[in-house]
């Protein structure tokens, strides 16, 4: 629903008096200044790249879908793990977004991140994998543990 732009954000005239963001109290949140724009956004995504080793573009939201979607396809197991990454930001984001408007609860942005890239470890270790030099690789940008014998720690 967000990569189409369907989330219920307060740009939605049935919504707008929801008010603005509650991220960053800031400007109107559309789906681009969500995800993409506001300060803990951009400042979550930081702290993804400085955990992982993580190329994106970060313009507009409808620009950086493009590029995800042709970056990431196919069935590459490093393809895979960086269309989880995108699904999970989506998704935290959206629900810290929901914490902080319903619940009054809030996590910092460093918080969040960890929360991302945990999960998207989860999701890689959750694979069976063979052991090769794409596994290695992936394990290694996303630190990981790997043994000699190509089992996990």
């Amino acid at each position: 629903m967000a990569i189409l732009g369907k989330l219920p954000t307060t740009d939605k005239p049935w919504l707008s008096h929801l008010g603005d963001c509650v991220l960053c109290d800031g400007t109107m949140e559309t789906h681009t200044h969500l995800f993409f724009q506001c300060r803990y956004s951009r400042r979550c995504l930081s702290e993804i790249r400085r955990l992982v080793r993580f190329p994106w573009p970060n313009r507009d939201w409808a620009n950086d879908i493009d590029w995800a979607a042709r970056k990431w396809r196919g069935k590459h197991i490093v393809n895979l793990a960086y269309r989880a990454l995108l699904a999970s930001c989506v998704y935290h984001i959206w629900r810290e977004r929901n914490l902080r408007r319903f619940e009054h609860e809030e996590r910092t942005s460093t918080t969040l991140a960890f929360l991302i890239v945990n999960d998207v470890k989860q999701k890689i270790l959750s694979i069976n994998l063979a052991c090769s030099v794409s596994t290695c690789a992936l394990y290694r940008l996303w630190r990981i543990p790997w043994s000699v014998t190509g089992e996990t720690n």
